[in-house]
């Protein structure tokens, strides 16, 4: 069999890795180094890497010594750099991303709206804004709570650390859009859907060139963190036809080929789905594709490999997957909020069948992400405050404001 390689990998991507080591394949991973404890893991040859965008050549000559294989991404910025870098990379390593695809159209969530619209599918309403002049032009007619969303999420949480935001007011406006739209990024303000993040849902899916599917399963979200608008640290395996429909909807229209992660929520009120995002890269909480039995890592690398696969089983409901770092986080903040209880927190795990980095067989990978976090707690400690961004809410947008907290290299916005 061909080696797989794991570009940017999550800790979803470490059950991947877990699973096709099992099976006899030899996996590589080129880490990030907040990932880094996914280099750890049994037979896995690991290398943490420098930025991809800032440093492509270093990924480049790190694949240039890889045989026969399949690049798996696991992060927005690898499926990015691969499509833009196709060319340079060896042909003897296969990718579903490549310049012409729709992984671009679908990662930019401006221009996945407008495929919504044109295949008919439930979005909620969009402004864009490109510069300061849209968003002068914008606020007096912007209505609140809504949504902020950089068109390119990956992109705004490497310059200022925060990607989608929860937006209450003209205040809270100005402060997270000038700084994003001072440093040249795009946004939208989107439509707020009203419920909780229980009604969230996602179909995963696999579409290969012929148009099958063969890999689809549904998730819905217990928990997330970072609050509201995160990574599923808690997740279950459900029946979610509307949303396995909607999502086959979209890629068919598209044409796209690859591993996708639809997420659509439930309005609380009409009970009507909306399309949020699609994700075109594996998702963090991938370990449920091997937890409720659809043997997602391993069909997810056989369609890559032009392996046949054979029809999938029915995957099991009520199984879970947890990231133990992440759901630690989102429990804390949910009681400090007076949303849960520990112990109703303790009981919502059973089910869960795949702990992310923590795995019995293979402990190193946990090891190492519990010493880097807290390691990382530490150095956070007596550190000081970013100052605020100073933005006067009353007044136009025209003269340019000095960037400071959400400057590269700074902290989040206020």
């Amino acid at each position: 069999m061909i080696d797989a390689v794991l570009l940017h990998p999550n800790d979803g991507c470490l059950t991947v890795a877990r699973e096709l080591t099992r099976r006899g394949v030899r996996v590589h991973a080129l880490a990030t180094p907040e990932y880094a404890h996914v280099t750890r893991s049994r037979g896995v040859r690991g290398q943490v890497m420098p930025d991809i965008r800032e440093h492509p050549r270093a990924w480049l000559d790190a694949l240039a010594g890889v045989d026969d294989g399949v690049l798996i991404c696991g992060s927005d910025a690898a499926s990015e750099w691969v499509v833009r870098h196709r060319a340079r990379i060896p042909a003897r390593l296969r990718s579903f991303e490549a310049p012409g695809g729709a992984h671009l159209d679908l990662m930019d969530k401006r221009t996945t709206y407008r495929i919504a619209a044109e295949a008919g599918v439930r979005a909620p309403w969009m402004h864009h804004v490109a510069d300061r002049a849209d968003l002068d032009d914008l606020l007096g007619e912007l209505t609140y709570p809504c949504v902020l969303k950089p068109t390119l999420g990956h992109v705004a949480k490497e310059l200022v650390g925060v990607g989608t935001v929860h937006i209450a007011s003209r205040a809270d406006a100005l402060a997270h859009a000038v700084p994003l739209l001072d440093l040249g990024v795009p946004i939208l303000f989107t439509e707020l859907v009203p419920g909780p993040e229980t009604l969230l849902e996602g179909a995963v899916m696999v579409r290969d060139h012929d148009g099958g599917y063969p890999l689809s399963y549904g998730r819905r979200k217990l928990r997330q963190w970072p609050m509201d608008y995160g990574v599923g640290s808690l997740t279950e395996a459900v029946p979610v036809p509307e949303t396995v429909a909607l999502t086959r909807r979209l890629l068919d229209h598209t044409g796209y080929v690859g591993l996708a992660a639809c997420e659509t929520k439930r309005h609380a009120g009409t009970g009507e789905l909306y399309l949020i995002e699609v994700n075109v890269r594996v998702p963090g909480n991938f370990g449920l594709a091997q937890a409720c039995g659809v043997e997602g890592p391993w069909r997810l690398y056989a369609t890559l490999a032009g392996l046949p696969v054979g029809p999938q089983r029915p995957q099991v409901d009520g199984r879970k997957v947890l990231l133990p770092v992440k759901d630690a986080q989102a429990v804390i903040a949910r009681v400090r909020r007076g949303e849960t209880t520990y112990g109703r927190a303790a009981r919502s795990l059973r089910g869960t069948r795949d702990f992310g980095a923590f795995a019995a067989r293979d402990p190193l990978p946990a090891l190492h992400q519990l010493a880097s976090t807290l390691l990382k707690a530490r150095g956070r400690v007596g550190r000081p405050a970013a100052a605020p961004v100073a933005v006067d809410v009353r007044a136009p947008l025209s003269p340019p404001l000095v960037r400071t907290a959400c400057s590269p290299g700074g902290g989040r916005p206020s």
